[in-house]
């Protein structure tokens, strides 16, 4: 006969309210995250439209020189302005993170085990990759637009 051996849940014992209240601020911390994520995403687009709006105009027009250096002096304040974007939504996710952390431990086991299946370490390694990536993608479209201007 088999036994079948299961880990024990231990419920929350938060009263109904307060359950419901943490329930709340979890689901705003997950979308919180979603949100900043996306707002990176779209940093990253526009940027790449700005470059190749920028090397269109260059290429197009008859004062090629002037044109090329004032746009060169944008491209490079705009990355400049790009990374601090990724990085202060990446700061925001950091601690919307944390948020969801200690709201987790306040509820049951079984939630507790299912949100540790990959590790912190798991989450930070592809969180900051991820943010590398993004910041690699902005500055080669800056410099790959700044190439093409010159």
């Amino acid at each position: 006969m088999a036994e079948t051996s299961k880990e024990e849940n231990e419920p929350s014992d938060l009263d109904e309210t307060t359950h419901l209240e943490l329930s709340a601020m979890y689901r705003d911390a997950s979308v919180n995250i979603l949100f900043a994520k996306l707002v990176q995403w779209i940093v990253i687009g526009l940027s790449s439209i700005v470059f190749a709006t920028a090397v269109t105009a260059v290429n197009l027009s008859p004062s090629g020189k002037t044109l090329a250096n004032l746009f060169t002096i944008a491209i490079i304040l705009l990355t400049c302005g790009a990374m601090f974007m990724l990085f202060m939504y990446q700061m925001w996710q950091f601690n919307e993170i944390k948020r969801i952390r200690r709201i987790e431990k306040h509820f049951s086991t079984l939630c507790r085990r299912i949100n540790n299946i990959e590790s912190r370490g798991e989450r930070n390694v592809e969180r900051y990759t991820m943010l590398f990536a993004m910041a690699a993608a902005v500055a080669c479209g800056a410099l790959v637009a700044i190439f093409a201007i010159r």
